[in-house]
C-alpha cells in the first residue's frame, strides 16, 4: 500500500473513532478541557506512530493506549491536583472502558448479522419502528393492524434478535 493510501486509511480510522476516544478520555479525566488536551496530544502521537499501526488490528484499542499514556502524563504533571484520579484507578478505568467498547462493537456486529437473518417483513417492521422512528400506533395505522399486534410482533423480533446475538457470542467464546 502506498504511503498516501495508508495515510488515508489511518486518517479514516482515526476520525471514525475520535468521538469514542474523547469519551474514553472524559471517563478518566475530570475536566473536559484536560480531556481535550489529552486527546489532542494523543492524536499527535498517533500520527507520529502511524507507521507502527497494523491495519489488520482493531484501531480503537491501539489508539486508546495513546490516550491512556497522555492521561498518565497529565496526571504526573498535575500530581498535586486533588481532582486527578490515582494511576491505578486510571489504569483500571481505562481497561474497563476499552473492554466495554470492544464488547459493544462485537454486539453491534452480531446485531447487524442477526437483523440480516430476519424475514423481510420483520426487517421492514423493525426499520419502520427504529430507522423511521414511527411509534407503534403509527405502524398499526399504516399496516392496518391492531396496536397490540404491533407490540407483540416487535417483542417477538426483539427476543429473536437477543437469542441470536447471545448464541453467536457464545459460539465465538467457545471457538
Amino acid at each position: 500500500m502506498s504511503d498516501a493510501s495508508s495515510d488515508a486509511v489511518f486518517i479514516e480510522r482515526l476520525t471514525s473513532c475520535q468521538v469514542r476516544l474523547r469519551a474514553f478520555a472524559l471517563s478518566i479525566v475530570p475536566r473536559s478541557d484536560d480531556a481535550d488536551d489529552v486527546l489532542q496530544s494523543a492524536c499527535v502521537k498517533l500520527w507520529e506512530k502511524r507507521g507502527d499501526y497494523d491495519p489488520d488490528r482493531n484501531f480503537f484499542p491501539w489508539a486508546s493506549g495513546f490516550v491512556l499514556i497522555e492521561v498518565l502524563r497529565l496526571r504526573r504533571k498535575k500530581a498535586t491536583d486533588k481532582l486527578m484520579f490515582g494511576e491505578a484507578l486510571i489504569n483500571s478505568l481505562a481497561a474497563d472502558y476499552v473492554a466495554g467498547v470492544t464488547e459493544m462493537d462485537l454486539r453491534r456486529e452480531q446485531l447487524r448479522l442477526c437483523v440480516a437473518k430476519l424475514s423481510p417483513r420483520d426487517r421492514d417492521l423493525l426499520g419502520e419502528r427504529y430507522d423511521a422512528d414511527l411509534k407503534a400506533k403509527q405502524l398499526a395505522g399504516k399496516r392496518g393492524m391492531p396496536v397490540t399486534t404491533v407490540y407483540s410482533a416487535l417483542a417477538r423480533i426483539r427476543e429473536s434478535l437477543y437469542r441470536c446475538i447471545e448464541a453467536n457470542l457464545a459460539k465465538q467464546t467457545h471457538a
